[in-house]
């Protein structure tokens, strides 16, 4: 994806100066990654250049974390307002949760009551003569659940939005018989609700600017519900991290490491099974992190593929932890096969780690030949043997590490938010332009 800010037909709208907007982060944690950093982030962002108040879910002592934040950063606290609703899953018993996790349609009844009462709160703003110029649904950014914004008199904004992607069918087989039917299963529900889903429907068509995850994201909303949407990168990257660095060539094995959940669509296998066909003189290794209900099925694939000696798996590990291992790496392996725009690619790129991933969804956008290696997912076959040619391609030359590390470094500036934010501040611009005049009234 080539990001050209202020260079369309939004960067010539007007500025209007400092907006009142009103944004639903159900998740956001500033000490969180995933969606909880997303909602964090990107509120934050937005405040550097409007008020904002935000609507979050209420969870896992988010409340205090951003008390503290606030606490710490005066000039942020004037500009943003908190609202906590409980989050639903708090209020739930440990076998409710764990049967919402494997039944969806349970999670996201819950999700939208959740969603209907922030909106209440968002109603009972207005009532109390509060004044917004813009609402913008955040997180989560499943297109299933937009929310109830868009029923406010007031321009709504929706992104960005995501879960059109799905597990390409061709590779269900090689993810076991379980595994493949419940992914071909959601594939299916996915793609009659990308057409027939209500809700989402009238969201799409009553938005004054929609923001998508991914070129792909934008292609289907396109299709399906004839509206444009604009790609903006939802993981912002950190270029001038601290414990960034260009991966120089040094004595000993190549690194590489892989992060995620361990579950069937993060696709570790097809790099272990990539990693087992790399040539003998080959010297190498691979550091897992992260756990999951898959992490023991994987540990006996290494054993079986003989790559003990040279996995290391980690399981779960506080944040130093990771970063440690991250920032200790040569190369960052990403061989997800179901993904919008993956934060950890985000991360990777922000740390100087060339990646290594497959060409689907939001990789796609993200990795460039400057920056790492996109391997094609047309068959489980040609997976394999694409990581298998790009691993033993950067563990041969140093030199292609070292380059692709600086690349990486300048591809973070792009997803960074000095490029990133203005989109979002011209879309806001552009969402105030196309709304129809309506005035703000209590409902």
């Amino acid at each position: 994806m080539t990001v050209e800010p202020r260079q369309d037909s939004d960067a010539r709208v007007p500025h209007r100066g400092r907006l009142n907007v009103l944004i639903v982060a159900s998740m956001c944690h500033p000490d969180r990654g995933s969606e909880p950093g997303l909602g964090w982030k990107w509120s934050t962002q937005i405040a550097r250049h409007h008020d904002v108040t935000v609507i979050v879910g209420e969870y896992e002592d988010n409340r205090a974390a951003i008390a503290r934040e606030l606490a710490s950063n005066p000039q942020l606290a004037s500009a943003m307002k908190f609202e906590f609703v409980p989050w639903f899953e708090v209020s739930q018993r440990r076998w409710q949760r764990a049967f919402a996790s494997v039944y969806q349609p349970l999670y996201y009844a819950w999700y939208e009551q959740w969603m209907r009462k922030a909106q209440k709160v968002a109603e009972g703003l207005l009532a109390g003569g509060r004044t917004f110029d813009l609402t913008h649904q955040l997180t989560m950014i499943g297109f299933r659940e937009p929310g109830f914004l868009h029923e406010l008199p007031i321009p709504f904004v929706w992104g960005p939005v995501g879960g059109t992607q799905n597990v390409p069918w061709r590779l269900l087989p090689a993810l076991g018989m379980f595994e493949g039917l419940r992914h071909g299963c959601r594939n299916t529900i996915n793609e009659w609700q990308k057409r027939r889903h209500r809700r989402s429907r009238e969201a799409f068509q009553r938005a004054a600017a929609i923001i998508a995850v991914a070129t792909d994201t934008k292609e289907e909303i396109r299709r399906h519900h004839g509206v444009e949407s604009r790609v903006i990168a939802a993981a912002l990257c950190e270029p001038g991290h601290t414990r960034s660095r260009v991966r120089t060539p040094h004595d000993g094995p190549t690194r590489f490491v892989f992060t995620g959940l361990h579950l069937s669509r993060k696709g570790l296998p097809f790099a272990l099974r990539a990693l087992a066909k790399l040539p003998a003189e080959i010297d190498w290794t691979l550091d897992v992190m992260g756990s999951g209900p898959l992490s023991e099925s994987w540990k006996l694939l290494a054993d079986r593929l003989g790559l003990r000696k040279r996995v290391t798996f980690y399981g779960y590990a506080p944040r130093e932890k990771l970063m440690e291992v991250l920032v200790g790496g040569d190369v960052y392996l990403f061989p997800s096969l179901l993904e919008g725009w993956p934060a950890a690619i985000s991360e990777a790129l922000t740390l100087g780690l060339p990646v290594v991933t497959t060409d689907l969804h939001g990789m796609s956008d993200m990795v460039t030949d400057e920056c790492g290696r996109l391997v094609s997912a047309t068959s489980p076959n040609r997976l394999v043997a694409g990581f298998t040619d790009a691993c033993a391609e950067l563990a041969r030359n140093p030199d292609v590490v070292e380059r692709l590390s600086r690349g990486a470094l300048k591809r973070a500036e792009v997803f960074g938010p000095g490029v990133q934010v203005p989109l979002i501040l011209e879309t806001y611009e552009a969402a105030l332009a196309a709304a129809r005049p309506r005035a703000v009234a209590s409902p």
